[in-house]
């Protein structure tokens, strides 16, 4: 008697270029978050002071960056789940990322002169026409207010300094 299922399909190995992007942003994030540990003032003469939750943190995105590095290097690939139906040999559609990270990165250049609320609004317009959001006026005005009310809970809840930009007096 025969087996009815058929064999799985072999994996595809290889050099995934997404994926070693994606290892290589990890490991980069854990290496600013390490260099900005070390930027955090002792302050105290204690055992636990206020580098060590940071310090955790950044050595453990280091370490997840480096094993997702070594992992996409030896040509595993990031398998996509059961329920998605994509094709994992297809080329990647990176446009997407880079709307994302060119709003980031705008946004956080614009964050010094325009202030805190126009800078992470863009941000978060950035990412909704990342995926796919059309309605620029809409996207806009919750953008803007989503921002506006993160400034307002950590500038007067937590007591943090944003900057107010542009918008300094009305907030």
């Amino acid at each position: 008697m025969s087996d009815p299922s058929p064999p799985p399909p072999a994996s595809p190995r290889g050099l995934s270029r997404p994926d070693l992007l994606v290892a290589l942003g990890v490991t980069l994030l854990g290496a600013l978050l390490l260099y900005g540990t070390f930027q955090i003032p002792f302050g105290i003469n204690a055992v636990v002071g206020p580098r060590v939750f940071p310090l955790i943190v950044s050595l453990g995105t280091l370490a997840l960056g480096a094993w997702l590095t070594a992992l996409t290097l030896r040509g595993e690939r990031a398998e996509p789940a059961v329920e998605e139906d994509t094709d994992p040999g297809a080329p990647a559609d990176l446009k997407a990322p880079a709307i994302v990270l060119g709003g980031f990165l705008l946004g956080t250049l614009l964050l010094s002169p325009l202030g805190f609320v126009p800078g992470t609004a863009l941000m978060y317009f950035s990412v909704a026409f990342a995926f796919g959001e059309r309605r620029f006026g809409l996207t806009a005005g919750v953008a803007l207010l989503v921002a506006g009310i993160t400034f307002v809970v950590f500038t007067r809840g937590l007591g943090l300094n944003l900057p107010a930009g542009v918008l300094k007096g009305l907030l």
